[in-house]
């Protein structure tokens, strides 16, 4: 696959209007993926014990081109990944 270099984010809750424009504001631009991946390189094997993928894997697995995230609530929050 090929890598990607920038993940799009966006977040919107539902209740908080002021929250999500703060949200909208830091995310304006596309995130460089370089900040991410160092991240999960620091964090320790205790903060990922419960989730099924390793490290290398996450890592690939987020830098990875044209992967797309949306996550909705029942409350009507939202979530979305892309990277690009």
């Amino acid at each position: 696959m090929k890598k990607a270099h920038f993940i799009f984010i966006r977040i919107k809750i539902h209740d908080e209007p002021g929250v999500t424009l703060f949200l909208k504001l830091l995310f304006l631009l596309p995130f460089p993926l370089i900040f991410i991946r160092v991240l999960i390189s620091l964090m320790p094997k205790k903060v990922l014990k419960e989730v099924p993928i390793p490290k290398k894997d996450l890592k690939e697995l987020l830098t990875s081109k044209g992967i797309i995230i949306d996550i909705k609530t029942n409350d009507g929050d939202n979530i979305y990944f892309k990277t690009i």
